[in-house]
């Protein structure tokens, strides 16, 4: 999945071996054609689930740093 351009970020969440991703493509044809490929060909994986932005409530970098 790490090496896909669409896959933005890649984060491991507990419990157990789950992996969010965050991926960016064009259409929907073309995630489906992501899914498929990171998916469909893996016998390890059992499961999946997609959710789908549908409004950015808010969106920061930076990282807030305390004054000494």
């Amino acid at each position: 999945a790490v090496a896909e351009d669409e896959v933005q970020q890649c984060w491991r969440v507990s419990p157990g071996p789950d992996f969010v991703l965050i991926v960016h493509t064009r259409d929907m044809p073309g995630y489906l054609a992501l899914s498929q490929r990171l998916f469909t060909q893996d016998a390890n994986v059992r499961n999946v689930k997609s959710f789908f932005s549908v409004h950015r409530a808010k969106f920061e970098t930076k990282v807030p740093l305390a004054l000494i």
